[in-house]
């Protein structure tokens, strides 16, 4: 018989072990997202999504131990913050932003590293 805290510890495997298959789709999502913006789609907007979804990601991943991405999402918050902010918009910081979508790429666990079932 389990106790509360072994149940507890394998419902925290399981959503970390999900969350990291997912992961892979949420930075597609955010590239996509910024495609968009750097091509001049409703920028205002589509950045104000990247945004969120950096936020969202930055949170997440550090939460459930993908530390490495929750840092480069957190970056990549900030700097599209900034080119909220900027009168000219991402073009400022279209190169920074390129580079921390990359680092955010990079920071993905391996698919091997992410247990298939945990428990």
């Amino acid at each position: 018989m389990s106790t509360p805290q072994q149940l507890f510890q394998k419902f925290l495997d399981e959503q970390r072990s999900e969350y990291g298959r997912s992961l892979p789709e949420k930075v597609r999502q955010i590239e996509a997202n910024w495609r968009l913006a750097a091509s001049g789609g409703g920028e205002a907007d589509t950045l104000a999504e990247l945004e969120r979804l950096a936020h969202t990601l930055a949170g997440t991943a550090g939460t459930l131990g993908f530390a490495a991405a929750g840092q480069a999402a957190k970056a990549l918050e900030l700097l599209v913050q900034r080119a909220i902010k900027a009168a000219a918009g991402c073009s400022v910081l279209h190169h920074d932003i390129e580079r921390a979508i990359g680092l955010l790429q990079d920071s993905l666990p391996s698919a091997d590293a992410v247990p298939a079932d945990a428990g």
